[in-house]
């Protein structure tokens, strides 16, 4: 059988899309729109620079700078979001797809294409907080998508905060979505299943929380 990548079809119809992928022996058209993929990855996290969203760190020491300085670190900044849009959908496509491939005889390429057809989830998380931040100058913690709210009221530790802030519901959906993905490709039962997925992620979301920490202002 021959597997062709469809977006829109694995995300509306996973029960068929997912079938087909387990059966298939040959993954075909799917470099061209994995490269779609971290296209409009890059664009987002690039727009995101563009508009200003996540700088408040940065801004204090950009008024310490002359104009000139100002744009030229300005566009620096939109410059490190692209990458970090290339390197975000990368990242989500090639490590939880080695993670999963372990437990499998499958190809590899079986598991990266789930991974392809869930990134644009992730991606529509990006999205709101765009949104948020203009609308309502809210940083991506305090999504009233995830559990950042919550943290924001029960700790002064600002790692549980990040932490909390990246757990969320499209981060469930992802991880619903590649149970339904995941089951037909691995020979595990039901809960060694959603442990190994709670565990990839968890792990997603310790570095994530991490990163996040660090203070880039000082690299200026």
């Amino acid at each position: 059988m021959i597997y062709e990548l469809s977006i829109f079809k694995g995300l509306f119809y996973p029960n068929q899309s997912f079938y087909q992928l387990a059966k298939a022996e040959t993954i075909e058209r799917w470099r061209l729109r994995i490269s779609f993929l971290l296209l409009v990855s890059a664009a987002i996290f690039s727009l995101s620079g563009w508009l200003g969203v996540g700088s408040q760190a940065l801004s204090p020491a950009l008024l310490h700078h002359s104009p000139a300085e100002y744009e030229s670190l300005r566009g620096f900044f939109i410059i490190g979001r692209c990458i970090l849009g290339l390197l975000f959908a990368g990242v989500f496509l090639t490590l939880p797809a080695l993670c999963f491939s372990l437990f499998s005889q499958e190809t590899y390429s079986k598991f990266v294409m789930i991974q392809a057809i869930l990134l644009p989830i992730l991606l529509l998380e990006q999205i709101s907080y765009i949104i948020l931040a203009l609308k309502m100058d809210l940083p991506w913690y305090s999504s009233p998508f995830s559990l950042g709210v919550i943290g924001q009221y029960s700790t002064n530790y600002t790692y549980v905060i990040f932490l909390l802030g990246t757990i969320s519901i499209f981060k469930i959906w992802v991880m619903v979505m590649q149970y339904r993905g995941l089951k037909p490709l691995l020979n595990l039962g039901r809960f060694p299943l959603i442990l190994l997925i709670f565990t990839v992620h968890l792990i997603s979301w310790c570095g994530t929380s991490a990163i996040a920490m660090f203070n880039f202002v000082n690299l200026l």
